[in-house]
């Protein structure tokens, strides 16, 4: 038992450093008011954060599997920005459609939706369980399309990378 509480506290501790590392990157000063600010600082987002975050709704989720997520999805964000350029050049038609996912963890569902309406050509109308309402922009000739490939042209690999952070 007595281990365990050691682990709790060097992961708090370990927690501050990471966060007055990024504190002094993101100030770009190493100096010792940075380095303590950046303490007092991430003491005080981890003591909020400890009080504020629900964690017995998002405890069902791999993070080590959300780690690299953030570069992803900007790397997808770009990809689909440049789809959307090609679409208005080439003529694009808008939408309303239902899309359902297979994500189960009601946090990772938010995830997916925020991801896919960060990435041009998507707004979020409306969010109800496992199924979410896009205003969605396609090209005119993918009338074609059937569901499922237009299911994945808006959700495709994000859904799959968090369905691996379910557990």
């Amino acid at each position: 038992m007595n281990g365990g509480k050691r682990f709790i506290k060097a992961s708090k501790v370990f927690t501050v450093l990471a966060l007055t590392c990024v504190w002094i990157l993101l100030l770009e000063s190493f100096s010792v008011a940075t380095i303590v600010s950046g303490v007092i600082i991430s003491s005080i987002t981890l003591f909020f954060c400890k009080h504020a975050l629900p964690m017995d709704k998002i405890s069902n989720v791999r993070f080590y599997k959300l780690a690299m997520y953030p570069l992803f999805l900007i790397g997808q964000v770009y990809m689909a920005g440049f789809h959307v350029i090609k679409l208005i050049f080439t003529g694009a038609k808008a939408e309303i459609i239902q899309v359902k996912t297979e994500i189960d963890n009601e946090s990772l569902r938010i995830i997916l939706v925020d991801s896919v309406t960060l990435t041009p050509g998507s707004v979020l109308i409306k969010l109800d369980g496992n199924e979410f309402t896009l205003l969605w922009l396609r090209g005119k000739g993918d009338d074609s399309l059937s569901d499922k490939e237009r299911d994945y042209a808006i959700k495709g690999r994000l859904e799959k990378w968090l369905i691996r952070a379910q557990k």
